[in-house]
């Protein structure tokens, strides 16, 4: 319970020195293997946590297969919070003006976790439970995102007070096409409307 998982800590180590986080243990995931793999497969994307931000900006399967996470991490912050942040260290830490969320959610995103009772995958819609808290159990970590590869186009959009700052509100669009490329679903995530991020079922069914 004294101990504090150490990813990218690019909210962690800012906390620790203005002495609002106090953990007596840091467990630093960065030398665990097989935590930053970034492939295709059986359809689907697999994103290791640990993979920093500035990689799926630049991957060249990213931008092939989902071009909507490249847009999305390069709104985040600046170079140094992306070449050290990772995807699993956002979400997890569930901030819900951060950018992430709702890209997750508007991919139909799963999230694989990882504990001493074994594995278990949640849906992205159901992982965000209030403003920096997840349904991650205290002894689990975030091993993998899980992306259904879209067959579509997506976009993310952003109102920022300043370039790279938290969204006043964001959104994720992702226009799903069939083998006969007709729209038959969508996909929507917002970032800061809410205590979390949001996932409008609503008006995704409206197709």
């Amino acid at each position: 319970e004294d101990a504090k998982i150490l990813a990218g800590g690019q909210s962690l180590v800012p906390l620790m020195k203005l002495r609002l986080a106090r953990p007596k243990f840091l467990v630093d995931l960065n030398r665990v293997p097989n935590l930053d793999q970034l492939i295709e497969e059986d359809g689907h994307l697999r994103i290791g946590a640990m993979t920093r931000h500035v990689r799926i900006e630049e991957s060249a399967l990213i931008k092939e297969k989902a071009p909507l996470m490249s847009e999305a991490a390069g709104h985040i912050a600046d170079a140094q919070v992306r070449n050290r942040g990772t995807l699993g260290g956002a979400l997890v830490e569930a901030d819900p003006a951060g950018d992430w969320g709702p890209v997750v959610l508007a991919l139909n995103g799963r999230l694989q976790c990882i504990g001493p009772d074994g594995e278990r995958t949640l849906e992205a819609k159901d992982f965000f439970t209030f403003a920096y808290t997840t349904a991650l159990r205290s002894n689990e970590i975030l091993a993998e995102v899980i992306i259904p590869t879209p067959k579509g186009a997506g976009v993310y959009l952003k109102l920022e007070r300043v370039a790279g700052g938290f969204a006043t509100v964001s959104v994720a669009l992702q226009v799903f096409l069939d083998h006969e490329k007709v729209c038959r679903e969508i996909g929507i995530g917002i970032g800061g409307a809410g205590t979390t991020p949001l996932k409008p079922s609503a008006a995704e069914n409206f197709v």
